[in-house]
């Protein structure tokens, strides 16, 4: 490791040599708080310094986190936003005011806490955290919006003492690490619950719900309900009930009636700390670009996306918007890790004209020789993928899976 931070190619040789939960899964996590906050405590505790939204959830909670960053961007804040992981590049996890932190401000900060990665020895996503609360403390920032890494009681973002927690849903991810059952999941999440702070559900199954309300209950947390809001998605348009408003978006996923309606009520629940105009709110749900790598569409001419679905309940909604999208000739290529990949995933892939796979790099990625053979998918790596991909051009094409994939595929996208 260099005891010296000079160039962005110092900060990445570094990096390189930290085990990543994208490789090595477990191994590369630590489930427990207390090197992270000694490490923020040597620099003064930055995470104490600024109000944040603590966003925990199987699926749904980047959508949610980069749907309020704009919300209050929009109302006039200065915001800071921390998601994992990155899709391209390592600053995409930190953004000041939409933007991602630059080169120099990354280089500046491995020179200052060059002695103490040697004492600590963060994990990647312990540093990451670290990273985050330093700079929305040094950027002055009004509101940060905290996306948790896995699961959430354990998590480093835990920390956090937030102005208000949002659990997104509850499905299940992780079991050789939250645990087999839904209930058992719900308890890790619903760890970023605080005294007396208030914590806004999703969609969430009624044994996870009644874990979460029991959590909530004894922290004398009030709990709020998006399906009090009505949420409803119609052909891009989201309808939120009780508050009565109709918004036209860019969203193609259903899922997002429900995102919407937690980005919502959170402008609700901290109205009086944060007020935001509904005027604001509409406007900036209906700018909304939408988020790289859910349901994005990839290639500027073909019906080609890509949207990172990892587990049963986010490839079940992948899947059911692809079917109402019009093509007889559908598509998917997935790239998956194999303590992701199972038998009721690949069914989800049986209504598809052609079926590929792509084995990604790393001891936990997935190759053909974890799917049964009777699901007949072919292998994009035994081939020439950009001959493959211009057999494809008519079709629609759903790139689908880890997360880790859509690099790959955005290059891909590059070469066609």
């Amino acid at each position: 490791m260099p005891n010296e931070f000079r160039h962005i190619k110092d900060v990445e040789r570094y990096l390189n040599s930290v085990p990543k939960f994208s490789t090595v899964g477990a191994k590369a996590a630590n489930f427990s708080l207390k090197k992270v906050k000694d490490f923020l405590h040597e620099l003064g505790n930055p995470h104490k310094k600024f109000p944040s939204i603590h966003v925990a959830g199987t699926n749904g909670k980047g959508t949610v986190c980069h749907l309020l960053e704009a919300t209050y961007r929009h109302a006039g804040y200065k915001t800071g936003l921390f998601t994992s992981p990155h899709l391209i590049s390592f600053s995409e996890r930190f953004r000041i005011q939409g933007k991602p932190l630059s080169n120099n401000k990354l280089v500046a900060f491995f020179a200052q806490v060059s002695t103490l990665l040697n004492l600590y020895k963060l994990t990647y996503f312990e540093l990451s955290t670290v990273i985050a609360f330093t700079l929305f403390e040094d950027e002055h920032i009004d509101i940060a919006i905290i996306e948790t890494g896995l699961g959430g009681r354990l998590d480093a973002t835990n920390v956090l003492r937030p102005k208000l927690c949002i659990i997104t849903s509850i499905s299940y991810d992780h079991t050789d690490i939250l645990g087999e059952d839904l209930a058992s999941i719900a308890l890790e999440k619903a760890g970023i619950i605080k005294k007396k702070v208030p914590c806004i559900v999703g969609n969430i199954p009624v044994d996870a719900y009644r874990v979460i309300a029991e959590c909530a209950n004894r922290q004398k947390a009030p709990l709020f309900e998006a399906k009090q809001l009505q949420p409803s998605f119609s052909k891009n348009n989201i309808i939120l009930k009780k508050p009565n408003i109709a918004l036209k978006t860019s969203f193609i996923e259903q899922i997002n009636a429900w995102n919407v309606a937690m980005t919502y009520q959170s402008t609700q629940c901290l109205r009086d700390q944060f007020p935001v105009s509904e005027q604001n709110f509409i406007t900036a749900i209906q700018e909304f670009p939408g988020v790289p790598g859910r349901f994005e569409h990839i290639h500027s001419t073909h019906a080609w996306y890509f949207s990172g679905s990892h587990n049963l309940e986010a490839i079940k909604s992948t899947i059911s918007t692809v079917k109402t999208l019009k093509n007889n000739r559908k598509v998917i290529v997935m790239g998956m890790m194999k303590d992701k990949i199972s038998k009721e995933i690949l069914n989800q892939t049986l209504g598809f004209y052609d079926r590929y796979f792509y084995k990604l790099e790393g001891n936990r990625a997935a190759s053909m020789i974890d799917i049964p053979s009777y699901f007949n998918m072919k292998s994009m790596n035994n081939g020439n993928v950009e001959y493959i991909l211009s057999e494809l051009k008519t079709s629609l094409v759903i790139f689908t899976g880890s997360f880790y994939f859509y690099s790959i595929v955005k290059d891909w996208m590059s070469r066609i």
